[in-house]
This record gives C-alpha cells, sequence and structure tokens, in this order.
C-alpha cells in the first residue's frame, strides 16, 4: 500500500502524517511487554498530569461501574485492567487532536465515543472474546477523520457541510469526490505508523468495507455496525434516521435481527449519554 497512487495523494495532500502523543506511544509500548505491571504504567501515565485527571474521573463514572470511588491512578489500572487503560489513553490521544473544538471537532468526537461504545455493546451481544479491543477499534476508527481535520481543515469542512445537510450522501464518497481517497485509507496509515495490531490497523482500514477484512473480519463487521447506528441515532456528522440496519452486511454476518437491533436502539439511547459524560475531557 505504501507505493500506491492512493498513498501518494494522500501524503502530498496531507504532508506527514502526525505521530502518537508521547505518552500514549510509551503506554502502547510498555502493554506490548508481557512483564508490564500496573506500577510501570502508573510511572509512564502520572508524567501527564492532565491524562491522569482524565482516567480518575472516567474510572469513576457509571459508564465503568466501578464498585468503589477510585483516588489513585494505580488502584485504577488495576481496577480497570491493562486493556481499559490502554482505551482511556487513546482517547485522550485522540481529544489532543481535537483541542480546536468547533462544531466539527464535536461532531466527531461524539461520533467516536458513540462507536466506541456500540461497538462494545454489540461486541457482548456477539460474545466477541475482547470487548474492550472492540471499544477501542470503535474509538479509533475515524481517526482518519480527525487527521484529515487537522491538516485539511477548510477541505473537511467542506465535507461535513454536504454530508451533514445531504443525508443520501455518504462521508466516503464526498470525501472521494473533493480529496481523491477517503478517510479509512488515511486511518489505515495512521494506524500502521502508530504500531496498532494488524487487526486494529484492519478494522480502521476496513470499517466501510468490513467484507474486505481477511485477518479478523469480526472486529470489522462489528465497527461497522456501530457506524450504522450511529448514523440511524445521528451521532456525528453523518445522519440517516431511515437506515435499515436489519439490511446492512455486518448485521446479517453477525446474525443480529430486528429484535436485537430494536432492543440495542433502545439501550443505547439511554446509555450514550453516561459515556459522552465520563469521557467529556
Amino acid at each position: 500500500m505504501s507505493q500506491s497512487p492512493i498513498f501518494t495523494r494522500i501524503v502530498q495532500m496531507t504532508g506527514d502524517l502526525p505521530s502518537m502523543p508521547h505518552v500514549a506511544t510509551l503506554v502502547m509500548q510498555k502493554m506490548a511487554d508481557p512483564r508490564a505491571t500496573a506500577r510501570d504504567l502508573h510511572e509512564i501515565i502520572s508524567q501527564d498530569q492532565a491524562m491522569t485527571a482524565k482516567i480518575l474521573k472516567i474510572a469513576n463514572s457509571t459508564f465503568y461501574g466501578s464498585a468503589r470511588n477510585v483516588s489513585r491512578l494505580t488502584d485504577a489500572i488495576v481496577v480497570m485492567g491493562f486493556n481499559a487503560i490502554r482505551s482511556l489513553v487513546m482517547a485522550s490521544a485522540l481529544n489532543d487532536f481535537l483541542k480546536s473544538y468547533g462544531l466539527i471537532e464535536k461532531l466527531l468526537w461524539e461520533h467516536s465515543m458513540g462507536c466506541a461504545a456500540l461497538s462494545k455493546k454489540i461486541a457482548k451481544t456477539v460474545r466477541y472474546s475482547n470487548t474492550e479491543e472492540a471499544f477501542l477499534a470503535g474509538l479509533m476508527h475515524d481517526i482518519g477523520k480527525v487527521v484529515i481535520n487537522l491538516k485539511l481543515p477548510d477541505k473537511m469542512r467542506e465535507v461535513v457541510q454536504e454530508v451533514y445537510y445531504s443525508p443520501e450522501a455518504t462521508f466516503a464518497r464526498v470525501e472521494q469526490e473533493i480529496l481523491g481517497f477517503d478517510h479509512a485509507q488515511v486511518g489505515r496509515l495512521v494506524a500502521r505508523k502508530w504500531r496498532f495490531t494488524d487487526e486494529m490497523e484492519e478494522a480502521i482500514g476496513c470499517h466501510l468495507r468490513p467484507e474486505e477484512a481477511t485477518i479478523l473480519p469480526a472486529l470489522s463487521h462489528i465497527v461497522h455496525l456501530a457506524n450504522g447506528f450511529c448514523h440511524k441515532l445521528e451521532i456525528g456528522p453523518t445522519r440517516n434516521r431511515d437506515l435499515n440496519i436489519a439490511e446492512l452486511t455486518s448485521a446479517k454476518t453477525l446474525k443480529i435481527d430486528q429484535n436485537t437491533i430494536d432492543r440495542l436502539l433502545e439501550e443505547m439511547t439511554q446509555e450514550l449519554q453516561s459515556s459522552q459524560d465520563a469521557f467529556t475531557i
């Protein structure tokens, strides 16, 4: 892919893709070590007081449902587990790229958080083995949009305006018309630069076209379906209340029937506010 015309065009238009924030990089590197301990993560994360505060806030939220008040970072790491902490660190990193918090940034953040929460919910429903991995894939699936907004804000504003006011227009189609590539293609490159796992890179790169996934198709289908739920619930810039979720490829692949869809829509309408409140960082 690095030699493809799409790669060349992306680099020509965006310049160098951003690096992962420093503390997040150190956390991801440490978590790749099977000997890593809670104290190891504490030493890294505590270097960033803002991130520490964010993690403690989320650890005590109803979203993660801790049975006791968590006042120390080490306790949060132990109570929540390494995978959840990884998700929170990446949520903080994603938030850092959306610091100029206008309407577009607000829509991108809400959609990323909504898709993360829905991915985790769907993963539980289909008994996917790693629900926190699904959460992270949902959280990061639109990192390509975040980067395009960072590097080409005027172009992103043009895309968002067309999609926001034209429900029949898909984000990817408008991106292809205006940019010559889409956010999933950018996201795959970012995931590769940030050294995400092959499975995570695939889920980000294939969330628009999950049928192309070959490494771990279930993860791509979960994120694709969560994305569809977000569109129907009008979370983010793409809004399609009339979307028939049961007809999505991913709903059929994951064997999600209409009764389950109706239940998930009702539950998530109630639960999304708690996730938004928890992750307003």
